[in-house]
């Protein structure tokens, strides 16, 4: 006849381990990722201009995000918005100029489904004084 004793270090491990991968589900699950699925609208802006931008600050919907500076060429990291639309309002400086892209409204705009976005924004001319921004929709 055996008799298996558990050592208290096994439990303690078992526990321990056990304690981890609760910690590491519930953080996954906050990341807003489920599934190989985003869990929320995460859009990025990406500079399709030759000059850099500073301070850009998007809203779409009710929904602002500061992306701060997003040089020449180059995207920022994503943020996520409670829900956006396939255009915002956008605000940001080039050159020591100011510029922004205000939409009136969203009256029959349907909001973006869960995923990652990009807007895209440019400049309509490379004379800085006479340019607007441009703003394109990217799914990714």
């Amino acid at each position: 006849m055996s008799i298996f004793f558990a050592s208290p270090f096994s439990l303690y491990s078992t526990m321990k381990i056990s304690g981890i991968c609760t910690w590491l589900f519930l953080f996954l699950g906050a990341c807003g990722i489920q599934d190989g699925r985003p869990n929320g609208v995460f859009i990025r802006v990406e500079n399709n201009s030759d000059v850099n931008f500073h301070a850009v600050t998007v809203r779409s919907g009710k929904s602002e995000q500061f992306f701060g500076d997003v040089p020449s060429r180059a995207s920022s990291n994503y943020q996520e918005f409670d829900h956006a639309f396939r255009y915002g309002a956008v605000w940001l400086k080039a050159e020591g100029m100011d510029f922004s892209l205000a939409p009136i409204d969203y009256v029959g705009e349907i909001p973006l489904k869960d995923g990652f976005y990009t807007y895209r924004i440019g400049l309509s001319s490379a004379n800085l004084t006479d340019a607007s921004l441009t703003l394109d929709l990217v799914k990714e």
